[in-house]
């Protein structure tokens, strides 16, 4: 009996404890206390805190603090506040919280403090695991999900491998890979949203994170998914469907939908690496034209440029940008040359000598700028989170549409380095 009660015990120490440990991450705890205001909820945990926000009909934010503090780390990617119309229905119970919108609800389980996000029609689609939920190691934040047996994945950017994502991890790190094949990873696009999808609706999540940030859909594992981000604050987007379509609706009217794109963007556009001299431009017009074979936009790689200086001409290889421009716009073509955003370390150069001089240039920490080799050789970047230097930027865009351009491809702007990796002691406005 001794032994039994011992166990018995044990049993009570090891599952009715309000704090799981970890070798490495700090769990948020249990529930201590709450405030409500009309579209917010703040809870006070044994180690933390955490928000959620009514967004929308069928969308909550979700925030966990630094050291007990929201950051509220202003957003590049949201464009919608809080809809001023909705306000949460709160019900206190001793075991949970729950808040209850038009769109469906969001469950606290108090002891530990775990989410359950429910739709409309009361079917749960999104739940911490119960064991883990949202954690942290220093800087690096990261949360664990209830991998269901009906659940698949998409969406996550430019990635290689299946449609469906479930069974593989992603890194969100912008990365310039040439000639790449499954199952390299990251590549190009980083987009940390994606689309859960069970049999009796459909979810999605928007991770709010500017820092490297990895998402596991159950790869190695039957239990969990998880995602996080090497720092910053944890902040996601919940949003409840609860269709796919529905989905797609809410991610785009949270972080912007596309302006409508010109006609002429809908029609066959013809890039390689690369057409010059200008009667190689010429000849491939003419040879779409002679062969009635429809084609509205012709691309300009590199060696356009004199020397790869951006928002320059090589004037042997095109001598009359401007003349060109113009003999194609009348056989019907739109012209887009490449901009890459490595500006060549040169004196004498405007575009370099502008940036040095009204500093546009992202630097180290200590002040000396960053010098990256791209194809012009050494070059300066610019820090495009400086409302200044983006204007800057677009004068010379606006310069180019003068001429006659069309339309822009921008590229490298991981941003692109030889050797892949942009320093991230690199400092930004």
């Amino acid at each position: 009996m001794k032994r039994i009660g011992t166990f018995i015990s044990l049993i009570v120490v090891l599952f009715g404890t309000s704090t799981v440990r970890a070798d490495r991450y700090t769990f948020l705890g249990s529930y201590e206390s709450h405030s409500v205001t009309d579209r917010q909820i703040t809870v006070q945990a044994t180690n933390n805190v955490l928000r959620l926000s009514l967004i929308d009909s069928a969308i909550v934010r979700v925030q966990i603090g630094r050291d007990g503090v929201i950051q509220d780390i202003p957003s590049y990617a949201v464009i919608t506040g809080e809809n001023l119309l909705l306000r949460w229905e709160v019900e206190d119970n001793p075991g949970n919280l729950t808040l209850r919108f038009p769109g469906g609800s969001a469950v606290l389980s108090k002891f530990p403090l775990r989410l359950i996000f429910r739709d409309a029609n009361e079917q749960i689609m999104l739940e911490d695991d119960a064991a883990f939920g949202h954690a942290w190691d220093g800087k690096e934040t990261q949360v664990w999900k209830t991998l269901h047996a009906d659940e698949k994945f998409f969406g996550l950017g430019e990635k290689t491998g299946y449609l469906n994502r479930r069974g593989s991890f992603y890194a969100m790190w912008n990365s310039d890979v040439p000639g790449y094949r499954y199952p390299m990873d990251p590549l190009y696009v980083s987009v940390p949203f994606f689309i859960g999808l069970r049999e009796k609706g459909a979810y999605g999540v928007f991770l709010d994170n500017s820092y490297r940030s990895t998402f596991n859909m159950g790869a190695a594992s039957d239990r969990v998914f998880s995602f996080g981000a090497d720092d910053g604050e944890m902040s996601y987007y919940v949003m409840l469907g609860p269709t796919v379509a529905d989905v797609v609706r809410q991610y785009s009217g949270l972080t912007g939908r596309i302006a409508l794109p010109p006609l002429w963007s809908l029609g066959y556009q013809q890039s390689r690496w690369s057409y010059y001299p200008e009667h190689e431009v010429r000849d491939l017009a003419a040879n779409f034209r002679s062969r009635r074979i429809p084609a509205d936009v012709i691309y300009l790689d590199i060696h356009y440029m004199d020397e790869y200086r951006v928002f320059t001409w090589d004037s042997t290889r095109f001598p009359d940008p401007r003349r060109l421009l113009a003999d194609l716009g009348d056989m019907g073509f739109k012209v887009v040359p490449i901009i890459d955003p490595g500006v060549k370390v040169e004196d004498g150069y405007p575009v370099y000598e502008e940036g040095i001089r009204d500093g546009f240039f992202a630097r180290y920490p200590d002040g000396t700028l960053y010098s990256g080799e791209v194809w012009p050789g050494w070059c300066h970047f610019p820090d495009f989170t400086n409302p200044a230097a983006r204007a800057w930027w677009g004068r010379y865009y606006a310069d180019m549409m003068d001429l006659g351009i069309d339309g822009f491809w921008n590229d490298m702007n991981e941003p692109a380095v030889w050797g892949r990796e942009f320093p991230t002691l690199v400092e930004f406005d």
